[in-house]
């Protein structure tokens, strides 16, 4: 057996370097653009502001990618934002809504097509057409872009990676306005089309990677599953039990059933009585239909999200694009939850830590994990090691806690030493004792999606 030289082992190691530098120069991050809806552009609790948009998963990734803010453009809305988000005004009574005042543009004067290029409320036919009107003129600026369309100032940017996570209000009109049809619901046939037309456009015409994400149930957010199908004592927040059995709300089509949903926008008409039998101290009228989705409706919105994310799959594989589950994420979330260093995340409103509070739109910490998710694909599909997003800073606050903070949370009941013990290892928190780490570098930088 030949025994290899030093000569040979450092050809070897060479060749190896060579390999990896050739992995990593497969991604590039210098010219990302991100096309999508609401989710893509950081909206939260029913606006667009630049504090929330400031950690919208496109902007997460590309930091984690490139070390820093640089080169990457959004349409930033000063506070209370554009519409004003949400505020919890109080919990007995629920009370939800926006804080006064209204955001004004902020980095409207950029000289050329913004790198997020996110637009809430629209559909894959609003990315391959629409070029004005509302929140597309804060973000398309047109006639000043030559009235073009998002997907024509994405490709005139000259990409070199671009995600896409575009089709969520294609299927959401529907779940939140309690309507499904072909206005609401997009057709598979039309999806089919306009998916495949808009992956090829990027894929012909430039030169980037690509990312995509699937759609999720959208039967399974807050916004649908919050309330209870069945008349709920308000002090007690328990169903009213009647001969041993919940009683079911009136709707549309009469009294509903267990595989029924009441979606948050019924409040209003619950409060006054509506949808709750004369016998239990209601008006003993049906919910109106907009505010119920019956469980056939609830069926045929998850069967067309299935033929969606079909269409998807398909297009990622002809263009050689990342594919994110972001259905099956979303499915664990509802199920399961997500255990995040001892601490449980679900798909609850209010409690659950992932949705904020319009019960559609994620919280800093979900778009955090939607970027990781990102991350994570992107990684297995170009073999490259992009660092993931830490979740300290959007469990804890913003803020970075010092050490004596860090060890005075183990007071806090809340949280047991075992959580207490993982939340340390998972984010590399010192020991009580050690000096504290420096404070890292900052970057500076509706009910659609």
């Amino acid at each position: 057996m030949l025994r290899p030289t030093i000569k040979t082992v450092l050809i070897g190691l060479g060749l190896a370097a060579a390999s990896a530098a050739a992995a990593f120069a497969q991604v590039d991050f210098s010219r990302y653009v991100a096309i999508g809806d609401s989710l893509t552009a950081g909206f939260t609790s029913g606006g667009l502001v630049e504090t929330s948009q400031a950690n919208s998963y496109p902007a997460l990734i590309h930091r984690q990618a490139t070390g820093g803010d640089t080169g990457f453009e959004q349409p930033l809305v000063t506070p209370p934002g554009l519409p004003a988000v949400f505020q919890l005004v109080s919990l007995s009574p629920l009370t939800i809504r926006p804080t006064p005042g209204q955001g004004q543009p902020a980095n409207a004067t950029l000289p050329r097509p913004y790198n997020n290029l996110g637009i809430p409320g629209a559909t894959v036919h609003d990315i391959l057409n629409t070029t004005s009107g509302g929140i597309y003129d804060l973000i398309l600026r047109n006639p000043a872009f030559h009235n073009t369309t998002d997907i024509q100032q994405a490709l005139s940017l000259q990409p070199t990676f671009v995600t896409v996570w575009i089709g969520n209000n294609d299927a959401l009109n529907a779940a939140t306005s309690g309507i499904v049809d072909d206005q609401h619901l997009t057709p598979a046939a039309q999806f089919d089309a306009e998916y495949k037309a808009l992956l090829g456009a990027i894929a012909q015409n430039s030169s980037a990677k690509i990312a995509v994400a699937l759609i999720p149930d959208v039967t399974t957010i807050p916004f649908v599953t919050t309330i209870p199908p069945v008349v709920v004592n308000p002090a007690t927040n328990k169903p009213v039990i009647v001969g041993g059995n919940p009683v079911f709300l009136i709707g549309p089509k009469g009294q509903l059933g267990p595989g029924d949903h009441v979606l948050l926008t019924a409040q209003a008409e619950l409060a006054q009585g509506i949808g709750i039998p004369v016998q239990l101290g209601g008006k003993g009228t049906p919910l109106t239909d907009n505010v119920v989705l019956d469980a056939g409706e609830t069926a045929t919105i998850t069967a067309r999200i299935a033929a969606y994310n079909s269409t998807i799959r398909a297009a990622a594989g002809t263009v050689g694009a990342a594919v994110v589950d972001t259905n099956a994420l979303l499915h664990q979330l509802a199920i399961s939850g997500i255990d995040i260093g001892g601490i449980e995340f679900t798909s609850a409103f209010l409690t659950g830590g992932v949705f904020s509070y319009d019960g559609v739109h994620p919280t800093a910490f979900g778009y955090a994990y939607v970027a990781n998710a990102f991350i994570a694909a992107i990684n297995a599909k170009f073999a490259v090691k992009i660092p993931p997003v830490s979740y300290s800073p959007y469990i804890f606050g913003l803020t970075p806690l010092p050490s004596p903070a860090i060890a005075g949370i183990a007071s806090v009941p809340a949280f047991s030493s075992a959580a207490l013990d993982s939340l340390g290892r998972l984010f590399s928190w010192p020991q009580p004792a050690a000096a504290p780490p420096p404070p890292p570098q900052k970057n500076h930088g509706r009910h659609r999606h």
